[in-house]
C-alpha cells in the first residue's frame, strides 16, 4: 500500500467516526488498523489483498483492493453478522450491535 492511499483511508476513515459521532473510547483507541500478514492468515477465502481493517467493541470494518468483499463479524453470543458488499477501498462494516453482542473475532471475506 502506498503512503498516499494510507492517507487516503485514514481520512476517509475519520469522517466515517466523525459522521457517526463516535467518541473515542479505551476500546476504539487501540482498534488501530491492522494490515498484519497473520491478520490475513487468519481470514477465510480471501486472496491476499491490500485490506486495512478496523474494529471496535461491536464492530468490524475493512476496506481493500479490488473486490467484491464484506467485512463480518463473529459476535459473543455465537451469531455471525455480514456487512454490506463493496468493492475498490469502499469500507463495509459488520455490526454485532445489530443483534444484542459484542465482537468476538471478525475479518474480510470476498465474494
Amino acid at each position: 500500500m502506498n503512503i498516499r492511499r494510507s492517507i487516503g483511508l485514514a481520512a476517509a476513515g475519520a469522517a466515517v467516526a466523525g459522521g457517526l459521532s463516535i467518541a473515542p473510547s479505551a476500546a476504539a483507541t487501540q482498534a488501530t488498523p491492522a494490515t498484519s500478514q497473520g491478520t490475513r492468515e487468519m481470514s477465510t477465502k480471501h486472496a491476499y489483498a491490500d485490506c486495512v481493517f478496523w474494529h471496535d467493541s461491536r464492530t468490524q470494518g475493512a476496506a481493500c483492493g479490488g473486490g467484491p468483499y464484506q467485512a463480518w463479524a463473529k459476535c459473543d453470543n455465537g451469531k455471525y453478522v455480514f456487512g454490506k458488499a463493496v468493492s475498490n477501498y469502499s469500507w463495509s462494516y459488520a455490526y454485532c450491535s445489530s443483534v444484542g453482542a459484542y465482537r468476538r473475532t471478525g475479518d474480510v471475506n470476498f465474494l
